[in-house]
């Protein structure tokens, strides 16, 4: 997969997150613990794939 389509996934992920947690908020709308573990995952996988990307570039740099 080209490393721009795993950016883009990454972003989605996070902004998935951030738009449920604003929802949440707003509504005072509880989320249960699969609702939690779901969006933790999104966000691990998010900066997973941001840490690699950082890595492989400043390789490239060096």
């Amino acid at each position: 997969m080209p490393l721009d389509r795993h950016i883009q996934f990454a972003q989605l992920w996070l902004e998935q997150v951030r738009d449920r947690l604003a929802s949440a908020a707003a509504t005072s709308d509880p989320l249960n613990p699969e609702q939690l573990n779901i969006l933790s995952g999104k966000v691990a996988e998010g900066l997973r794939i941001f840490t690699e990307l950082t890595e492989h570039r400043n390789s490239e740099v060096a």
